[in-house]
């Protein structure tokens, strides 16, 4: 993919938020700008849920990488467990033990990515499906749009408020008059 091109749609698995935990749901969601909102279609089973976000109203994006945490919390419990085995029955103990540590090694290897934008009422969870770049430029694309939406007006128009306070401020003088003045001719 191109540096310069613009990602305008991105696609993946949907998350929700679990306290302050994202977990991945079934189904996909693709995210697209059109315009000045970002369009978001969630397609679950027989359930298909349209959402539109005003990008001007966008906060932030992150993209977060985070390792697999049920593996882990598994892994540890399959390593705590065989320490108790190993004194016991030192070769299921010990299959235990390479088990739970496979576990442990694989959730730090095998790490959840996803896309997380955050808006003023609505929060837009992207798993990721493909590799990171498309979606840090949609990300980046996103938040440029806006920026752009949110940048005061430029200053290139004339202060009107200023001209119309003083009245007359502005106002060149007006010529003097020689409606019934003589002038003298020498």
């Amino acid at each position: 993919m191109q540096s310069n091109q613009r990602v305008t749609e991105i696609s993946g698995r949907p998350g929700k938020v679990w306290g302050n935990v994202f977990v991945p749901s079934s189904g996909t969601v693709s995210v697209r700008i059109m315009g000045d909102t970002l369009h978001a279609t969630l397609k679950s089973g027989v359930e298909k849920t349209d959402s539109w976000v005003r990008i001007q109203n966008v906060d932030s994006a992150e993209i977060v990488e985070a390792p697999e945490y049920l593996l882990l919390v598994f892994g540890v419990f399959l390593v705590l467990f065989s320490l108790g085995l190993l004194a016991s029955v030192g070769l299921l103990g010990l299959m235990f033990l390479v088990l739970g540590i496979v576990c442990i090694v694989s959730a730090f290897i095998n790490k959840r990515r996803l896309l997380v934008i955050y808006s003023l009422r609505y929060t837009i969870a992207v798993f990721m499906t493909k590799p990171p770049g498309s979606y840090q430029q949609f990300a980046e694309h996103v938040m440029a749009i806006a920026r752009h939406l949110n940048a005061p007006p430029s200053m290139t128009q004339p202060n009107r408020q200023g001209t119309q306070a003083n009245g007359q401020a502005n106002r060149q003088p007006a010529p003097p008059s020689t409606k019934g003045q003589q002038t003298a001719i020498q």
